[in-house]
């Protein structure tokens, strides 16, 4: 029996059937890529290499990406909606200097967890000391004019070391207008917002809570990713101490040497 010559990328896009059967078991099982060729080959007879399937899911604009974890299922769009809505009335406040507006969350740092990404020379390996413990975690408040406090902490943390970070930033305040502070709904803000919720008020902050599983609300995320796979340089991650100074130098200089644009 003679086999038929490999099909190319041409001819995979002129066979409307084969291509929606391929996108089909590509969007049911998209880190299977490799699979096709055998696939395709059992329910055709027809041969493909990967290669050809790798330039024509090109062709079609489909990219290789790493996945990532989402809450959006958890999400109830109409309340997501309303937040969306409402952060950008708070947004609007601000820029008419009405009130002051800062996000805060947390996000923790270790030499053993955070990898970056660098350039190398093919067939060399950029290696880093496992095995680093520590790790610190950072509170902080951030503006979308530069401003920002930041707290941190080497223990895993807690509503008291938000309640420690609150304290901080409202003595860090020079100003009489109502600042708003936008906070997820982590089981510690709440309580933190609890127990201190007239203190705050009495000094001119009030927390609104964001829509449940809505993190991509809190503008502070891009801070941390830019924080930990651009700022923070190649040899902080040698150990937990260099790890950890770097970041305080970044913390400390941040809204002159590193500036984030939230637009």
């Amino acid at each position: 029996m003679v086999e038929s010559a490999p099909l190319g990328a041409e001819e995979l896009l002129d066979n409307e059937t084969e291509r929606v059967e391929l996108e089909n078991e590509l969007e049911q099982a998209p880190y299977r890529a490799r699979l096709l060729p055998a696939r395709f080959h059992e329910r055709t007879g027809k041969t493909v290499a990967f290669s050809t399937i790798k330039r024509w899911l090109k062709e079609r604009h489909w990219v290789w990406k790493r996945c990532r974890r989402s809450l959006k299922t958890k999400q109830d769009p109409v309340a997501f909606e309303e937040g969306q809505r409402a952060l950008q009335v708070l947004k609007t406040q601000e820029v008419a200097g009405e009130i002051d507006l800062f996000f805060l969350d947390e996000s923790g740092f270790s030499a053993g967890t955070c990898l970056p990404y660098a350039w190398k020379p093919q067939g060399k390996t950029l290696a880093l000391p496992a095995n680093s413990p520590g790790r610190v975690n950072a509170i902080g408040l951030v503006s979308l004019q530069g401003a920002s406090y930041f707290h941190t902490v080497e223990t895993t943390v807690t509503s008291a070391n938000i309640t420690e970070a609150m304290a901080g930033f409202i003595c860090f305040r020079i100003t009489e207008k109502l600042t708003v502070v936008v906070m997820d709904n982590a089981p510690f803000h709440r309580k933190a917002e609890r127990e201190n919720q007239a203190l705050w008020l009495l000094s001119g902050v009030w927390v609104w809570f964001l829509p449940p599983y809505s993190p991509e609300l809190n503008l502070i995320e891009i801070l941390w990713k830019k924080i930990k796979y651009e700022w923070l340089p190649w040899e902080a991650y040698a150990s937990f101490q260099t790890l950890r100074s770097a970041l305080l130098d970044v913390l400390h200089n941040y809204g002159e040497k590193y500036r984030v644009n939230f637009v």
